[in-house]
């Protein structure tokens, strides 16, 4: 039936009728859309040499304006491999002068909320920003030996290390901005989900992995759906290949960025009838989803009813809680004290995992201070050589004194030193080392897009890809029955010709169910796919070239007389007759198992 055909019915009856058709086919009620009464029970399996014909039948049901409405409810009840390839937008974490600065803005309040108010851990990043010359902890550090050198010279400890710093001696050591941007550069990038994305499977990306802008957290539609629970699931702790992060969001995650009233109504022009085709093991009939490969006229780009989008919060949605957490290691940390390797040294901390906190302090305190250089004296007042002389040269500091005032510290970065004197005071009370995990948390603050440029970006995405809908017009429409190896398609007559072609087409990959997780309901086991002229499969007369509609699947045209041969699954081969057409849109073919 013809999508002019269909127009043509506006009847009450023949409007309610397509109506329940449609609804059919949304729930994936394949055998009531065909019309056709249950299968017959799976007949046996063929063995060698045995044969059996099978007919195989086109069918078009074409409709236009295909209506369907996905409620949050719906988005989340999808497997999740298709929830993850939902991509929505990108959460822009960088600091410039274009971008929210959601990390430095979460560390600058944190600044100044009451202690008692925080978590242990959020209180140790409060201490770490907060600590100044003034403050630190210099106990137990290669600073040490100022506690008694510097009252010599009537100097205070603190004095000394702000004048290294090229500070005042009440000016916060590490900053906000310092502090975001190590954490962004070491922790959340070195994550394996902030590098790549999901995204629809394609004939040039058939994994579906794509890229991430650096600096920036890839969010989905499902993450929407959730107000954002789902973020600690992906940026929780991972092990991927041999490789270990422990994650770098803890908690709970809020958002308001979609009402509870949301929903996404797509329309469509389809045929909603499969493909029928044939399951070499057994010589039996199968379906195969017919919706990928309509792709190209599935929907109409051109009007904008094509998609609408319904219960985007008004105004600038909001993160209402998003928290950031960095892990200790479980030893303290010596500073480095040789100059070697050039601008970095040689502590222990840099072979750590970027992860964790001591070399984000080790990373933060080198960005800040590379490029300080200074000439620091100090002179008792009945003296004009100065006791005690400070050198800092891009950052690495060395101190002499004379007369036997006393020892000064080694010589070493600027880093070096600050990673002790850190984790020193993040030791405050006694807290046992490992223990002094840090963590801040962004809270009500807009995600830095509002709500028309979400949805500008959201039809955006899915016109440029449709093929990001595929997976689920494919559940929509869920309409493969067994196991097709391959499947029979009549094609539009060529220009100038009064009649279609029959091809045949080898499944490949994505014709192949997938089950609630979004895996393969089975594998996609085919070592030669194609159709050949010889059982020893060495003479392919099938191609991918653009015919029929499609420039994907291994096809062959054939008419009655033809002979081929055909891998099935593992091992075996097959020898396809076709025979005599019993109708137009029908072939018939004898199937023998060959090995």
């Amino acid at each position: 039936m013809s999508t002019e055909e269909t127009n043509m019915f506006d009847s009450p009856f023949a409007h309610e009728a397509r109506r329940l058709l449609l609804a059919s086919l949304a729930l994936g009620l394949t055998a009531c859309v065909d019309g056709l009464p249950p299968p017959d029970p799976e007949p046996a399996e063929l063995a060698v040499g045995e044969s059996r014909d099978v007919e195989l039948r086109f069918l078009r049901f074409d409709v236009t304006d295909f209506e369907q409405t996905l409620t949050r409810e719906d988005i989340l009840a999808f497997p999740r491999d298709v929830q993850d390839r939902l991509w929505l937008l990108d959460l822009d974490l960088r600091s410039g002068p274009t971008t929210p600065r959601l990390l430095d803005s979460a560390l600058e309040a944190i600044k100044d909320v009451d202690p008692a108010e925080l978590s242990p851990a959020a209180r140790n990043m409060q201490a770490l920003l907060r600590m100044t010359p003034e403050t630190a902890q210099l106990e137990g550090t290669a600073l040490e030996q100022l506690i008694g050198l510097a009252p010599l010279l009537g100097l205070a400890p603190a004095q000394v290390l702000a004048d290294l710093l090229g500070v005042d001696v009440e000016d916060e050591i590490l900053t906000p901005a310092a502090v975001s941007q190590t954490v962004l550069e070491n922790v959340i990038a070195v994550h394996p989900n902030t590098q790549t994305r999901l995204g629809p499977r394609t004939a040039d990306n058939p994994d579906g992995i794509y890229p991430v802008t650096p600096g920036t957290l890839p969010l989905t539609l499902a993450d929407a759906a959730d107000n954002f629970a789902s973020l600690s699931r992906r940026y929780g702790p991972v092990f991927i290949d041999g490789v270990y992060h422990p994650g770098f969001i803890s908690g709970a995650s809020r958002a308001r960025v979609l009402e509870d009233g949301f929903s996404i109504t797509v329309r469509a022009n389809a045929n909603a009838l499969p493909y029928k085709g044939v399951d070499l093991s057994n010589g039996g009939v199968a379906s195969v989803n017919s919706v990928r490969s309509q792709i190209e006229d599935l929907f109409d780009f051109g009007d904008p009813r094509w998609l609408t989008i319904d219960g985007l919060v008004p105004g600038d949605p909001v993160i209402e809680e998003l928290t950031f957490r960095m892990v200790e290691d479980e030893r303290f940390i010596f500073g480095g004290r040789a100059p070697l390797p050039a601008g970095e040294g040689d502590s222990f901390g840099w072979t750590l995992p970027r992860w964790t906190l001591e070399y984000v302090i080790l990373s933060g305190a080198r960005s800040t201070f590379a490029s300080q250089s200074a000439s620091v004296s100090y002179r008792q007042p009945d003296r004009e050589d100065p006791l005690f002389l400070a050198q800092v040269v891009d950052g690495y500091q060395s101190i002499d004194v004379v007369g036997g005032v006393g020892a000064p510290p080694a010589a070493s970065y600027l880093w070096d030193l600050l990673l002790e004197v850190a984790q020193t005071r993040l030791h405050d009370g006694g807290l046992a080392e490992g223990d002094a995990d840090v963590e801040f948390t962004l809270r009500d603050v807009p995600v830095g897009t509002d709500t028309a440029l979400i949805e500008q970006t959201m039809r955006d995405n899915l016109a440029s890809d449709p093929n990001s809908l595929l997976d689920i017009a494919q559940q929509l429409i869920d309409s493969t029955r067994g196991e097709a190896d391959f499947y029979y398609v009549r094609s539009e007559p060529r220009e100038g010709a009064a009649e279609g072609e029959d091809w045949l087409f080898y499944v490949e990959e994505d014709d192949i169910a997938r089950g609630d997780d979004g895996q393969l309901v089975r594998p996609y086991d085919y070592a030669n796919p194609g159709f050949f002229a010889d059982a020893a499969l060495q003479v392919r007369v099938s191609s991918r070239d653009a015919a029929a509609g499609d420039a994907r699947h291994e096809k062959v045209r054939v008419t009655p007389g033809d002979v081929l041969y055909v891998a099935g699954t593992g091992t075996t081969v097959y020898q396809l007759e076709v025979l005599d057409k019993p109708s137009l849109g029908r072939i018939a073919i004898r199937i023998t198992r060959v090995r």
